[in-house]
């Protein structure tokens, strides 16, 4: 039994019919006495008289009719009770945070992030920069309360090889490597792609700097990089040309970046992105705190 169920049988008893009731809770009819049948078969005896002009309680219905509303009022209680819970733990939680984070996380999904963890913890300040992967590391080296999302092939060795030790790489998500490329592309017309098509065009890596020669595919085929760079528009413009093809994942696809291009996914089992919450060991109970809400809200759009 859900507690949707009994909020539905208690505005369809006072609405008089399920087509009013229907109206007004926003679902369908049909929707509406599904949820009520099942209520019914689960209490094991009918709860309501339905004729054409509409519903009314049997004998039993007015005890669970009853019974439903208390139930409800009291969950409604608690659900004020928590907010108002959440809100002073939300307003008491104040300070200062750097977040540095990789620029194919920020162009997708930072916005979102951001709006809504303003909205959740007004008293944070918070200050976003898209750095190179290995600078990202670096930083929360450095400064203990700074915080680091990094999306990183799991192919970069390198990269792996070389976290300070007093730097913390937690994994959050991975993601299936796509390339985003022209719709007069010659590669347009494939479902997918295998890393030898892909290895036969100039590549684009959207990335804040860093070395050209480093990324996903390097040692899997002779990729010729043209361009490593954060600049949306360098990207785009190098991409209508028809002939290059730039690193993506599904979040471009579902958050419309780059929404003029096509994304095809590329068909291997040994390289896809894996996404990182960074942080320093080192970092205080409230710097932690700072962090993990920032975390939480991120986690929320993986």
């Amino acid at each position: 039994m859900k507690i949707e169920q009994l909020q539905y049988f208690i505005e369809v008893v006072k609405a008089g019919s399920v087509n009013a009731a229907s109206k007004k809770v926003y679902i369908s009819q049909q929707s509406l006495n599904k949820s009520l049948h099942s209520l019914e078969d689960e209490l094991g005896f009918d709860i309501l008289n339905r004729t054409r002009r509409g519903v009314s309680l049997t004998k039993e219905g007015e005890v669970v009719f009853n019974a439903a509303q208390a139930i409800v009022a009291r969950f409604e209680q608690m659900q004020e009770q928590v907010q108002r819970l959440k809100t002073a733990k939300n307003d008491t939680l104040k300070g200062r945070m750097n977040i540095h984070i990789s620029p194919m996380l920020s162009i997708s999904i930072l916005p979102m992030v951001y709006v809504d963890y303003m909205h959740a913890y007004p008293g944070v300040q918070v200050y976003c920069q898209e750095k190179y992967r290995d600078d990202i590391v670096k930083e929360v080296s450095h400064h203990p309360g700074d915080v680091g999302f990094v999306l990183v092939p799991n192919t970069i060795e390198v990269f792996f090889n070389n976290i300070p030790s007093n730097v913390h790489m937690e994994e959050l998500n991975s993601y299936p490597i796509f390339m985003a490329m022209s719709p007069k592309h010659p590669l347009a017309h494939q479902r997918s792609l295998s890393v030898h098509s892909v290895a036969e065009y100039p590549l684009i890596v959207y990335e804040a700097g860093g070395s050209k020669g480093i990324h996903a595919f390097q040692n899997m085929g002779n990729m010729h990089v043209v361009l490593s760079t954060n600049n949306y528009h360098m990207c785009e413009e190098l991409l209508r040309e028809g002939q290059t093809l730039m690193y993506s994942y599904p979040k471009y696809i579902g958050k419309r970046v780059f929404s003029d291009f096509i994304h095809l996914p590329v068909n291997t089992k040994e390289a896809h992105f894996e996404l990182y919450l960074v942080y320093n060991k080192e970092a205080s109970n409230q710097e932690r705190r700072l962090i993990d809400s920032f975390s939480g809200i991120l986690q929320q759009y993986l």
